[in-house]
């Protein structure tokens, strides 16, 4: 399944190096970034029947942090709870190894989390092994429902991301399509639009008239991560063929959560394999990270941060720093964090990789106005993931099989690393992702 494990490289490269633009499936997660005004209104922003133009839909507020972890054969997956000032809360809060003695896991060993918090305060774990979406208590680790995304069971459409805009009205990326589907709730290549409580399908957003177009090859558009911003829901699409190895431009499309109709699409020219995203709800900024065309001759050059200006009509693409500044490396495309100091600024996060597996991945600060990169860290390649922050520190997961590690900097001003510390104490699985629920 595609984008499920991009660290896996680390042990199945020679095998995957043709699919290797999609082992991916970290989650772009950054702080909540939420409109002060929009909370009492999601409802009737998001299309259920209230004043629409009395708030602005934003994501919850974030109350706490979670890791995915895994092995480094990826067949053991493991979700920890994190305490915000550092540390761990619950080490082993939900994981594959099937309960009380059974056969069936509530989870499998490919799951992600959203690109932002969902409504209720509750974990969800977007399982793309078994099409489920899990809602776990996260103080109790209870799971509170398992509900399937249509079309994700045996069809496989691969679920990427969620984004739930009412109690009874949620979005779901559908990656993978269903040419054996008899009905729109199984197609998939498209936005389900699904009732959260119990799967149902309402509705299906096609987005077949947003694939790229390169000569001799059908590019599928592939809508990949998903986040509220500026009051609309904004998708990014990979833009990939059937094959994982022809690319078109990356592109993100922008839905109207009142009448669920694409009101615009912006074209990340150059820009290939793009999927994670952060968003500055004060400057209407959405930031982009692209990895580029895998193994290409000048991946670098294709890959980076598209900075996108959601206020202009239409969206326009202001400023791309491609891999070129980011030491020459590709852009990890599965993250890109926004988390300025609290005096304000235009300082992000992003990491890199090498695609050959031998140059370390670094961890850069930038800012996205200035277009300035500063490294601030090194790993072992394919071992930094997609990172979290608060006001005052920055969760790096770095992959590292045996002795796995959240490093945390202090981003009161210069980033600083101060200490480290094992997510999953119970498995000994090392974290992939760490994010805000």
């Amino acid at each position: 399944m595609r984008r499920s494990c991009w660290l896996g490289f680390m042990v199945l490269a020679p095998v995957l190096a043709g699919l290797a633009a999609g082992c991916s499936g970290g989650s772009p997660m950054s702080r909540p970034t939420v409109d002060a005004a929009a909370q009492a209104g999601e409802d009737g922003a998001a299309g259920s029947g209230g004043d629409a133009g009395a708030s602005v839909l934003a994501p919850p507020a974030g109350i706490g942090l979670a890791s995915v972890n895994n092995d480094t054969g990826f067949q053991a997956t493991s979700v920890s709870i994190l305490d915000p000032n550092g540390g761990v809360i619950h080490p082993d809060c939900i994981d594959s190894n099937p309960p009380n003695g059974g056969v069936i896991p509530l989870i499998s060993t490919d799951v992600v989390m959203p690109s932002e918090p969902q409504r209720g305060g509750n974990l969800v774990l977007i399982d793309r092994g078994s099409g489920l979406l899990t809602t776990v208590d996260p103080t109790t680790c209870q799971v509170v429902r398992q509900i399937m995304v249509p079309g994700a069971g045996g069809t496989k459409t691969n679920p990427h991301d969620l984004v739930t805009v009412a109690d009874h009205k949620a979005y779901v990326t559908r990656y993978q399509p269903n040419p054996a589907a008899a009905s729109p709730a199984q197609m998939g290549n498209d936005v389900a639009v699904i009732d959260p409580t119990t799967g149902v399908f309402l509705s299906r957003i096609d987005v077949d008239a947003y694939a790229s177009t390169v000569a001799g090859t059908t590019i599928l558009a592939r809508p990949d991560r998903a986040i509220i911003a500026g009051g609309k829901i904004v998708v990014s699409l990979n833009e990939i063929d059937a094959s994982y190895k022809i690319y078109g431009d990356g592109m993100v499309i922008v839905i109207d959560p009142a009448s669920d109709a694409i009101v615009a699409s912006v074209a990340l020219t150059g820009l290939r394999d793009c999927e994670g995203m952060d968003y500055i709800a004060s400057t209407a900024t959405l930031l982009v990270a692209c990895g580029g065309a895998y193994l290409a001759a000048d991946q670098a050059m294709q890959s980076g941060i598209a900075v996108v200006d959601l206020s202009a009509s239409p969206p326009t693409v202001t400023k791309t720093m491609t891999g070129t500044a980011f030491g020459n490396q590709p852009v990890n495309f599965s993250w890109v964090l926004a988390a300025p100091p609290a005096g304000g600024g235009t300082r992000a996060f992003a990491g890199t990789n090498d695609p050959n597996l031998v140059a370390p991945d670094v961890l850069f600060t930038f800012d996205y106005l200035l277009g300035t990169t500063t490294q601030i860290a090194t790993s072992d390649p394919f071992t930094i993931g997609p990172s979290a922050a608060t006001a005052s520190l920055l969760f790096v997961p770095e992959f590292l099989g045996s002795t796995p590690k959240i490093q945390l900097f202090d981003i009161t001003g210069t980033p600083q690393p101060t200490t480290a510390f094992a997510p999953d104490t119970v498995n000994n699985l090392s974290p992939v992702a760490v994010a805000w629920y």
